[in-house]
């Protein structure tokens, strides 16, 4: 097939076999399903071209096909691969408006539609993307002025389609929203033209009432709708009802369907700052909710001032153990995704939401034990979570590079030690642990010689030499890899400093490492070779340090 995607019209005239094997499938009464679909999509890809289109009509070949004429009555409809040879043959031919006015005065368009409630979800989706494809043709190939609300304006095949588009939105079936939902969506992903604006503002309000009423179940098409449209030039500067509906879904859906649109938001180049404060309080509010049931009523400091939806959702999602543990991995997702920009377009509240972070790595592993009805259901479904703690770890980590976060260092590296003496954390936690605690080591580095506080810090080394010892020895392979990869990356970052090199080499750590080099698991042995070649370094080749006990 893909060698007939030559464009040259004597395609045809110089191989007659071609209209002679469609004329032959034509003939059969019941023709193979594979073939007959190869055929659909060969035909297709013929009648791309306007001028073998018209050929292959002059020879009555398209109707038998894609015309009143077509398959859609046998029995080799049924067949899925039938269906979708036909979508993709009918979506190769729509290059020109001769073949879009053949396919809509033929009916053809009416298949479509209900190919679009297509049992085989292929069948379904290539369906409304060739709506998508026809209305963008039918619309941008006739006219290249602006064009209104007026229906004369519209060419007539794309009207069809817009008031299909409208009348299943009104429609009370969920099936028949979703489909146009879905149309929608590919249609303002694909096309950033200004004629969608206008479509837009006739369907606005209908869009609305699916968040406000919820008469209908199609909230969690909604997210994905928007955001396609708020990266179109068409909607971005728009002063309309954009913007206002994009606020009103952030109210009205539920925390995990507004978490990922304030999370594609926060994204966005070109945003109302307004809407963008409103989509970082959707995502911070479920840590908001457990700093509240953390603290005592009056001496709560938290996250947000206010919130955006009714925070008795959130608490009802937090006491389902489930829905808890879904929600706010989603959260942390997204805020680790956050703090990956290289511009946050917004100002975040770094102390508190480090506070939290904290918080929820103290009640995955117990502790403290939370008084309020709702604190101790939370810790309940949260106590040995290990998908909250991982995900809870990887926004600690990329917190350690922010303003602001100096004052709660101490508690930091509380939990942090408590995870890493821990003897039931699992080598997956462990490993986070040691990424996260990697990073916050040079931030207490860079605050020590700034501020001259390395005897404050030289405990929290301590610690950390002792408990990596002690790791290093670990039964688990796992462990014994995480622990030599985590004193790579400490080497790496801080092998200038001669207070870091003076604790470590004056530890037991570098025999340790040495003996790892024998060590029966060939992951273990390749990652004890690369710490080697670092302590290497220190040791050789740095500035000579006194000597401290037995050096290395």
């Amino acid at each position: 097939l893909d060698w007939f995607l030559d464009p040259s019209t004597k395609l045809l005239q110089d191989n007659p076999c071609l209209t002679e094997f469609i004329t032959s499938i034509l003939a059969l009464p019941e023709p193979s399903p594979s073939v007959l679909s190869f055929t659909l999509r060969l035909t297709g890809i013929l009648a791309a071209s306007e001028e073998r289109f018209h050929l292959l009509q002059q020879e009555k070949l398209l109707a038998g096909f894609f015309g009143g004429d077509g398959p859609f009555s046998s029995s080799m409809w049924q067949d899925a691969s039938v269906r979708s040879g036909w979508v993709e043959g009918v979506h190769s031919m729509m290059q020109h408006q001769p073949a879009l006015h053949s396919l809509c005065n033929g009916g053809g368009i009416d298949v479509i539609f209900t190919l679009q409630g297509d049992p085989s979800l292929f069948v379904a989706s290539a369906a409304s993307r060739l709506l998508v494809h026809m209305l963008i043709l039918s619309v941008e190939s006739k006219t290249s002025k602006p064009l209104s609300r007026k229906d004369s304006e519209w060419p007539a095949c794309a009207l069809t389609i817009i008031k299909h588009i409208e009348d299943s939105l009104q429609s009370n079936l969920a099936s028949d929203i979703q489909q146009s939902l879905k149309l929608l969506t590919t249609l303002f992903h694909n096309c950033h033209s200004k004629w969608t604006e206008v479509l837009w503002q006739g369907i606005a309000k209908q869009i609305e009432s699916f968040l406000t009423e919820k008469s209908v179940q199609v909230q969690h098409l909604v997210p994905s709708l928007l955001l396609k449209m708020a990266w179109s030039p068409a909607f971005c500067h728009s002063e309309g009802r954009f913007w206002p509906l994009v606020t009103c879904a952030l109210e009205h859906l539920t925390p995990v369907q507004a978490g990922h649109l304030a999370m594609g938001i926060l994204r966005l180049y070109k945003c109302p700052q307004d809407v963008r404060i409103q989509a970082l309080t959707v995502l911070l509010q479920p840590l908001d909710c457990i700093l509240r049931a953390a603290s005592q009523p009056l001496e709560y400091a938290g996250l947000l001032d206010e919130s955006v939806s009714d925070p008795a959702t959130v608490e009802s999602l937090l006491s389902s153990k489930s829905s808890c543990i879904g929600l706010l991995c989603q959260t942390l997702s997204h805020l680790e995704e956050l703090m990956s920009l290289v511009h946050l377009p917004v100002e975040v509240p770094y102390s508190s939401l480090l506070r939290s972070l904290v918080m929820v790595l103290q009640l995955c592993s117990g502790s403290p034990s939370l008084v309020s009805p709702l604190g101790s259901t939370i810790t309940r479904n949260l106590i040995n979570c290990s998908r909250v703690q991982m995900s809870a770890l990887d926004v600690l980590r990329t917190l350690s590079e922010q303003n602001g976060c100096s004052t709660l260092i101490g508690s930091v590296f509380d939990v942090l030690l408590s995870y890493l003496e821990n003897p039931n954390t699992i080598p997956t936690v462990l490993k986070k642990t040691f990424q996260a605690t990697s990073k916050w080591l040079v931030r207490l580095d860079h605050l020590s010689r700034s501020k001259n506080r390395w005897q404050h810090t030289e405990k929290i080394w301590e610690d950390v030499l002792m408990v990596l010892q002690k790791r290093l020895c670990s039964p688990c392979w796992e462990v014994r890899d995480s622990s030599l990869e985590f004193l790579t990356s400490l080497i790496k970052a801080l092998r200038d400093q001669a207070e870091f090199r003076q604790s470590l080499l004056s530890s037991e750590v570098p025999k340790l490492v040495e003996n790892l080099l024998e060590d029966p698991e060939s992951y273990v042995r390749a990652s004890a070779v690369t710490a080697v070649g670092h302590l290497a370094f220190i040791t050789y080749f740095a500035p000579r340090l006194p000597v401290v006990g037995q050096q290395y």
